[in-house]
């Protein structure tokens, strides 16, 4: 049986090194997981990784989770709650056979999943929703000066925004296209239906 990865020494100090964390913050991760490691005793080396559990359900481990909410990054820097949850995703497969490990880790990246979307505007969470267009539909979606902005070849371009104060979302858009009829009942049909969609009515 292959021994066992120790958390701070295989998982926290290797995601670590691979962030883009400032060396400052880096230190203090380690000090703060190093000195719960000697509390709770959960190193792989004549320890119990058991004790894992103990420490992430621990108000010490909330006082890491507090310390790096805090931590002000530059736009365009990683995160540290990011690197926090690749740490935890880390160890729960390291540890995906100990239960009570693996329940309180995704007890906390639940929690951490849930202040991270309150977080984010409405915006930036309509962002993520319709990023799934571009794999689905090969569209071109984007964030640009607090707008989500949607293109599709020449053929579409749409542009959407928030108002906070009436809590309603502005789509602009402009359609390119072109399309020939065997009939003029069939233009006369298209025709119908564009001016129906740009009047805001539903066709029937």
């Amino acid at each position: 049986m292959a021994p066992r990865k120790d958390f701070l020494r295989h998982i926290v100090n290797r995601v670590l090194a691979s962030s883009k964390l400032p060396r400052q913050i880096v230190e203090d991760i380690r000090r703060m997981v190093g000195r719960a490691e000697d509390k709770y005793k959960f190193h792989a080396f004549g320890g119990d990784v058991r004790r894992l559990a103990d420490y992430l359900k621990s108000q010490d481990f909330n006082e890491l989770v507090s310390f790096l909410k805090n931590v002000r990054v530059e736009k365009g820097e990683e995160s540290p709650i990011d690197v926090l949850r690749k740490i935890l995703l880390e160890a729960r497969e390291a540890y995906k056979d100990v239960p009570e490990i693996v329940a309180a880790i995704d007890e906390k990246l639940k929690e951490l999943e849930s202040e991270t979307s309150e977080k984010k505007s409405k915006i930036e969470l309509l962002y993520e929703d319709l990023s799934s267009l571009k794999d689905k539909y090969g569209v071109d979606v984007s964030l640009e000066d607090n707008r989500v902005v949607v293109k599709y070849q020449d053929r579409l371009e749409a542009s959407i925004s928030y108002n906070e104060e009436t809590r309603t979302y502005t789509l602009s858009y402009s359609v390119k296209d072109e399309a020939s009829f065997d009939t003029l009942s069939e233009l006369k049909s298209m025709l119908r239906r564009l001016v129906e969609l740009v009047r805001g009515k539903p066709h029937k």
